[in-house]
């Protein structure tokens, strides 16, 4: 799984004591200059397994396409979890096949012989009873014979009750709720095995976009915990400029709005425009605030330079802001 999180400058309190510098002597009509570094949204990659790294295939400042592969968990114990999952997934398989063919014509014919077995019996069990009922009428026979008798003839006639049930039950075939239930368990099992080839494909670390391998955090053996970074990428989908924007500027200053952009060491000026501004006042101890105290509030403002796709990450940027 991947996760995109902003970069937190480490660098504001020096930022903001060069920025309250360049505008103390700022008027209406004059450029007010905005320091800041040029940025890219950081990428970080975490596992989601424990298991140990079996090997890395970036380094530190490499540049990687989408899907290049990072590093490798060891597959092992989800390579045999998914095997134990396909396996429950094709028995059900081959149970909602069996039900849907119905019953073998062998088994039919199995129950048809049982049925007359169990018919023979429960005549030859009522001819018995016959005739001991008629040895006891004339007191030739005890009663422990005739109830011995009796039981056995009620004995043959629910056999034979039970091997007709049987036999009109395969005649019928599956019934729907049988088929519903093994087409919910095959289901089930499917979906058990997507999750386990989804868990084995995690434990291999891919590069979400296009950028820069910021750092690489653990080393091949270590077993990194569920939830962990292991790899930071600094995306090259999006360049921008992180600068702070003063409080006597904040009203006019809206995400759309043109602005020039100098970076240290490059003879241009580059076409920015304002991204974002963020509502919350950087450095503000309380809400009750004197005049004096206002002058020195920053806004952290995010500034995209297209053009400055090529340049590394962390050089110093002056923002160009028209007095207002």
């Amino acid at each position: 799984r991947f996760f995109a999180m902003k970069n937190l400058s480490t660098t504001t309190i020096p930022m903001l004591a060069i920025a309250t510098i360049l505008l103390a002597g700022c008027s209406p009509g004059e450029v007010t200059y905005m320091v800041g570094t040029l940025e890219r949204d950081r990428i970080e990659l975490k596992v989601e397994s424990n298991e140990p790294i079996v090997s890395i295939h970036v380094s530190d400042g490499q540049y990687v396409e989408t899907g290049d592969l990072v590093l490798v968990q060891d597959p092992a114990r989800a390579e045999a979890r998914l095997a134990q999952l396909t396996g429950l997934r094709d028995q059900a398989a081959a149970r909602l096949a069996e039900l849907k063919r119905g019953p073998r014509p062998e088994l039919i014919n199995e129950a048809r012989a049982n049925l007359e077995a169990a018919r023979v019996q429960r005549e030859n069990a009522f001819a018995n009873l016959a005739r001991t009922r008629e040895v006891y009428a004339r007191g030739l026979s005890s009663e422990g014979r005739l109830d011995f008798d009796e039981t056995s003839y009620q004995t043959a006639a629910a056999q034979e009750k039970a091997a007709t049930e049987t036999l009109e039950r395969l005649l019928n075939g599956t019934t729907v709720e049988e088929l519903q239930q093994a087409i919910a368990a095959l289901e089930a099992a499917q979906g058990q095995v997507e999750s386990a080839e989804l868990d084995l494909a995690r434990t291999r670390i891919v590069a979400p976009g296009p950028g820069v391998v910021d750092k690489v955090l653990f080393q091949v053996g270590e077993r990194p915990p569920p939830g962990t970074t292991i790899a930071v990428v600094l995306s090259a989908d999006r360049t921008f400029a992180r600068v702070y924007v003063p409080e006597f500027l904040r009203a006019s200053v809206q995400p759309g709005d043109p602005i020039d952009v100098r970076v240290d060491g490059i003879d241009r000026v580059f076409d920015g425009k304002v991204r974002w501004v963020s509502a919350d006042a950087s450095f503000t101890p309380y809400f009750a605030l004197t005049e004096h105290d206002r002058s020195r509030l920053s806004y952290l403002a995010e500034i995209d330079i297209e053009e400055a796709a090529d340049l590394p990450s962390g050089l110093p940027v002056q923002a160009d802001f028209p007095g207002k």
